[in-house]
């Protein structure tokens, strides 16, 4: 798909909406004489925010690059911006005091989620933990994944599962680097990050010698990606009512389409474990699909209802294999671009772990420079450009200015990591900056100044954040440790690309090609 979709038909939605123009003038000259929703608000002002067309809003002023669009816009008028999507009040922020706010002095406000079509027709009508509004169902189901499914314990019993893929992931650079040909770090970092998951959800492993099926394997790769992608984009359905009705390049015929294939996907899934003729003796051995079948349902019913089950196990798969495999190609990247980094990194890793053995999760906790790299990653290319959009559930204040309820928040993550009141030489990739003056260890999450945020925050925060930070530090650990790398014949380091798509997630516009080298004793790659 081209870039275009994702503010993809502005040209053709201004020519077409026009002709509606004069029927609603009148109606928004009329709305434009409140700045506020009432009387006993109207001493308060809106956030600055840039001019408005009638009926469009800002939508017109977006670009193809809407968060760097809006981090213009927090330039231009300031850290709290206003801007008006065809109907619906929005606020952006790239500030990490406003952005402290919002998800933590006011995250009983902001806690909700809009609901969205993409999210109507691909979350199970927002039925799942990260697109569902807020309210007693979404409590629920974050308890069922933060007591049953994500708990510590749980975790580490699939240590070992995570151990077999770090080394399914070494043994297939190294192949490819004894061919000395050039390994394609999307395919692989991809297929290290999916096999995880699966193997802690569903109990399989999709891709590798002991996969389920090539053809299986692609056919959940691709609904996986569809999936973020239709997520992702910004539907002016969802802005402008009246384009649903014309829904020129069939939007919510594709929506209503991948909605069949993958809950037709979840079915079978969840089949194939009711099935299943075993015995689990030791509740270590249960994948996530077992557990959730085992735990009671609502309203004293025997058994979760298959919707329920469904949307979980989308949110695993969602949350832990496109943004883990995004930020992981970003890191390689930008290390590939800098040898001085990856020397220093390499420096580090031999000190630590050494040149006789294979990094083990044990090491990661250790590995400070390498831990600054993540979050330096994090803070130039975070996985996705906004964190999922958050929604008032009532009227509040945010510096003196008035949010009206139900207003829609984009929290700018790519515009945070390169505010320039926040960040010296914002284009420069430079781990050191992450380094503690007291040397103690690097923490990857948002922490106390919200100069970044991996996993956002407050009651919105991903429970899946510890998983996450050890499959991205585990890949890149083992992938610098285990091998010298280089761009591709004729290219130099500086020559590599880093120019971005936006989506749900933000992945490379170009896959990223690269030259490994073996470093270690060829019988600790088998």
């Amino acid at each position: 798909m081209t870039s275009t979709w994702h503010f993809f038909i502005l040209d053709y939605a201004f020519s077409f909406l026009c002709i509606f123009l004069s029927s609603f003038i009148v109606v928004k000259i009329i709305g434009s004489c409140y700045s506020f929703k009432n009387s006993e608000e109207g001493a308060l002002m809106l956030p600055p925010g840039p001019p408005k067309w009638p009926i469009f809003g800002n939508l017109l002023q977006l670009g193809q690059l809407p968060h760097r669009d809006f981090a213009a816009l927090c330039e231009k008028y300031g850290p709290l911006v206003y801007i008006q999507l065809g109907n619906i009040d929005a606020i952006t922020t790239n500030d990490p005091d406003i952005i402290r706010e919002i998800l933590r002095q006011q995250d009983d406000v902001f806690a909700s989620r809009p609901r969205t079509l993409a999210a109507e027709h691909l979350a199970y009508g927002c039925g799942d933990v990260a697109l569902a509004p807020l309210g007693p169902k979404w409590k629920r189901l974050r308890r069922i994944c933060m007591e049953h499914l994500l708990t510590t314990k749980r975790l580490e019993s699939f240590g070992r599962h995570r151990a077999d893929e770090a080394q399914h992931l070494v043994k297939d650079v190294w192949s490819v680097a004894e061919r000395g040909e050039a390994v394609n770090l999307r395919e692989v970092l991809g297929a290290f990050s999916m096999n995880n998951v699966t193997r802690m959800l569903l109990g399989k492993q999709y891709f590798g010698a002991e996969s389920s099926g090539p053809h299986e394997a692609m056919e959940f790769m691709h609904i996986t990606h569809e999936l973020f992608w239709l997520l992702g984009l910004i539907y002016l359905g969802d802005y402008l009512p009246i384009w649903r009705w014309i829904d020129p390049y069939g939007c919510e015929k594709r929506m209503r389409q991948v909605e069949k294939r993958v809950d037709d996907f979840h079915a079978k899934i969840i089949e194939e474990h009711r099935q299943r003729i075993q015995v689990i003796k030791d509740e270590g051995e249960m994948d996530f699909v077992d557990v959730l079948l085992s735990l009671p349902g609502e309203d004293g019913k025997e058994h979760m209802d298959d919707v329920e089950i469904k949307a979980l196990i989308q949110d695993m798969i969602a949350a832990a294999t496109d943004t883990s495999a995004v930020t992981n190609e970003w890191a390689m990247a930008e290390v590939i671009k800098h040898p001085q980094v990856l020397k220093t990194i390499q420096q580090e890793l031999d000190s630590i772990v050494g040149p006789d053995r294979m990094v083990q999760e044990s090491d990661l906790a250790h590995l400070n420079y390498l831990r600054c790299v993540v979050r330096e990653t994090f803070r130039m290319h975070p996985a996705g450009p906004f964190l999922i959009p958050h929604q008032s559930t009532r009227s509040t204040t945010i510096n003196g200015y008035y949010i009206p309820k139900n207003t829609r928040v984009f929290i700018n993550t790519h515009g945070l990591g390169r505010n320039t009141k926040i960040w010296d030489n914002v284009e420069e990739f430079k781990p050191e900056r992450h380094l503690p003056h007291d040397g103690s260890r690097v923490e990857i999450s948002h922490g106390a100044d919200f100069k970044i945020l991996p996993f956002s925050a407050g009651k919105r925060k991903c429970p899946g954040a510890p998983l996450g930070v050890t499959l991205v530090l585990m890949a890149l650990a083992r992938l610098f440790h285990c091998f010298d790398w280089s761009p591709p014949e004729g290219l130099r380091p500086e020559d590599i690309d880093t120019t971005e798509v936006y989506g749900m997630t933000m992945p490379k516009a170009q896959p990223l090609i690269a030259i490994p080298r073996p470093r270690l004793a060829a019988h600790l790659y088998n």
